[in-house]
């Protein structure tokens, strides 16, 4: 008998399952390359929070994207900017198209998964605007 592929080996392949997902281990997500890297203002979603309370000077949405085949991972985030300068992930604000599962295969589920990307997210620099290694902001014209 020959023993267990590594664990990092498990799991890495980024095939889209049936119900859309795309099946991945926590570790092989954040070593993926992140390519696509858009950020742009969205007017209607500062009003939006405003009305929520949020003191928002700007808000927007953010997208980046693996080149990766045979399935691109795409995680998405709606993101607002105070006043002060900090900028924040939106309340409710990520989605992605994929499923983190256990080193075992098993899904951790849409929560399980959705509080993982945050961790990973708050781990990169994305805020909209900043260097020259972030995502570019795309101004909507009025």
């Amino acid at each position: 008998m020959s023993p267990p592929p590594p664990s990092c080996m498990i799991h890495t392949d980024t095939k889209r399952s049936l119900d859309g997902y795309i099946r991945i281990t926590f570790d092989a997500f954040s070593s993926l390359n992140f390519q696509r890297k858009l950020a742009w203002e969205d007017e209607g979603l500062q009003q939006d929070l405003i009305v929520d309370d949020i003191p928002a000077s700007c808000a927007g949405y953010c997208e980046w994207a693996t080149d990766a085949a045979p399935a691109q991972v795409s995680v998405g985030w709606a993101w607002f900017s105070l006043a002060d300068g900090r900028t924040f992930v939106a309340p409710g604000g990520m989605s992605s198209n994929v499923m983190l599962v256990t080193q075992a295969g098993y899904d951790l589920g849409m929560h399980k998964t959705n509080e993982l990307l945050h961790a990973w997210l708050a781990r990169e620099t994305w805020q909209p605007g900043e260097s020259a290694t972030g995502p570019e902001v795309l101004r909507r014209r009025s």
